[in-house]
């Protein structure tokens, strides 16, 4: 499901928390009836945000064994979860679509002023805007790339 498409702009405020734009909120309450979320990270640099039943989704996919017995894989199962768990609050969206992010997560990831977010497959990605501008820099496209996107059709 794609909650939207394109970049949003929102603020952190003081109190560190997160408010959704307008659009984002609706489009939210919509899509999943419930205000519950789990805001994370697994490398404290971005914010992650699942809506509760995508979050619950993921922790089953994590609790699960790997097809081939590996045990390496539920090693890194074990440090997405406890890395998760680590940046991790489940909050609730306010009635004016605002959430706590969790403190040790807005330090590690300058989570203050104005922020963008993107919908990523099963959340919202947040940076904050000079993180946002160094990832889209990073993420510029090449000649080969330009090619590979005009046989896409786009």
């Amino acid at each position: 499901m794609i909650l939207f498409r394109g970049t949003q702009t929102s603020k952190v405020d003081a109190k560190g928390r997160l408010k959704l734009p307008a659009r984002v909120r609706q489009r939210f309450e919509e899509a999943y009836k419930d205000r519950s979320v789990f805001v994370t990270s697994i490398d404290g640099t971005a914010v992650k945000i699942f809506p509760l039943k995508e979050w619950e989704v993921v922790e089953v996919r994590l609790s699960e064994k790997s097809t081939d017995n590996s045990e390496i894989d539920g090693e890194v199962k074990d440090k997405i979860l406890f890395q998760a768990n680590k940046y991790g609050s489940e909050e609730t969206l306010d009635n004016q679509g605002r959430m706590l992010v969790p403190a040790i997560l807005r330090e590690t990831a300058g989570m203050s002023g104005e922020v963008r977010m993107v919908w990523q497959s099963n959340h919202l990605f947040v940076l904050n805007a000079t993180r946002f501008e160094q990832e889209a820099e990073s993420k510029s496209l090449s000649a080969e790339d330009f090619r590979h996107a005009a046989n896409l059709g786009i």
